[in-house]
C-alpha cells in the first residue's frame, strides 16, 4: 500500500482505545507521530512505546486546540493527517434520565472537538495544496441506538465529514470517516465488565459473530488516509463484523 504524505500525522485521543491502535498503525509504517491527549500518564507511555511526540490536549477548548496545534506545526512540522479520535461513549439510557452535564459534555468533545480540531487544521492543509482528515463515526451515523448523547454526536460527525470534504477538496484536502462497530476498546471491556454491556448480545447483532478488534478500524484508517485511497473523500465507512447489513435483514418480518 502506498504510504501517506510527507508531514505530521496527529492523532487525538491517542493514549488508549481505537486512538492508540490508528498511532500504532501509522508508527509501523515509519510515520512521524505527536500523539495529543488529556491523559498525560497514559498518553507520555504511549509516545514512549513509538517513538513518537506527545502533547497535552483538551480539543473542547478553542484555546487549547489553536496553542497545540501552533505549536506542533512551529516545533515540529506541517501537519499532513489529522486523525480525530478524541471521544466519550456513554451508557444505555432515555432522554429523560440522561443527566445534561453529560450530554453537553459528550458534545463538547465528540463532536465539537473534531469541529475544532478540522477548524484549526484543515484550512492549513489547504494551503499547503493538501492533507488527510479521518473523523472516527459509528454505527450510530447511520442507525439510533439508546445512546441521547452519543448517537447524535455520531451522526454529526457523519455530516461534518461530507460537508468538509465538499469545502476543502479544491484545496486537495480529503476528509473520511470510519464508522466502527461494537469494537473491544479497554472503555468498552471496562462497561463489560461492570455489567453495563453484554459482549454475547453485542456479538450476536452482526453477521460475523464477534467484535471489532481496535486493528481493524486502525486498518480502515490507515488506507484512508493513505495515497491509496487518493479518490476516496467524504464517505464513512463502517468496520462493523457486519453489523449494520445484521440489523436489516434480521428484521425482516416472516
Amino acid at each position: 500500500m502506498s504510504g501517506v504524505m510527507s508531514g505530521v500525522i496527529l492523532v487525538t485521543g491517542g493514549a488508549s482505545g481505537i486512538g492508540l491502535a490508528i498511532a500504532r498503525r501509522f508508527a509501523a509504517a515509519g510515520e512521524k507521530l505527536v500523539l495529543a491527549d488529556l491523559n498525560d500518564h497514559a498518553g507520555e507511555a504511549a509516545a514512549k512505546e513509538l517513538s513518537a511526540d506527545y502533547r497535552h490536549l483538551d480539543v473542547a477548548d478553542e484555546t487549547s486546540v489553536e496553542s497545540t496545534v501552533s505549536a506542533i506545526e512551529s516545533d515540529i512540522g506541517p501537519i499532513a493527517v489529522l486523525i480525530n479520535s478524541a471521544g466519550l461513549l456513554q451508557n444505555k439510557a432515555t432522554i429523560g434520565e440522561f443527566p445534561l452535564d453529560e450530554h453537553d459534555r459528550i458534545w463538547a468533545v465528540n463532536y465539537r472537538g473534531s469541529y475544532l480540531m478540522c477548524r484549526a487544521i484543515a484550512p492549513r492543509m489547504a494551503g499547503r495544496d493538501g492533507g488527510a482528515i479521518l473523523n472516527i463515526a459509528s454505527i450510530n451515523s447511520f442507525t439510533p441506538l439508546p445512546l441521547p448523547a452519543y448517537t447524535p454526536t455520531k451522526a454529526a460527525i457523519e455530516s461534518l465529514t461530507r460537508l468538509l470534504a465538499a469545502e476543502f477538496g479544491p484545496g486537495g484536502v480529503r476528509v473520511n470517516a470510519v464508522a466502527p462497530g461494537f469494537t473491544l476498546t479497554p472503555a468498552m471491556q471496562s462497561r463489560i465488565d461492570s455489567g453495563d454491556r453484554d459482549p454475547k448480545g453485542m456479538e450476536a447483532l452482526s453477521t460475523l459473530g464477534r467484535l471489532v478488534k481496535p486493528e481493524e478500524v486502525a486498518e480502515a484508517g490507515y488506507f484512508l488516509c493513505s495515497e491509496a485511497a487518493a479518490a476516496i473523500t467524504g464517505v464513512n465507512l463502517a468496520v462493523d463484523c457486519g453489523y449494520m447489513a445484521a440489523i436489516s435483514y434480521n428484521s425482516y418480518p416472516s
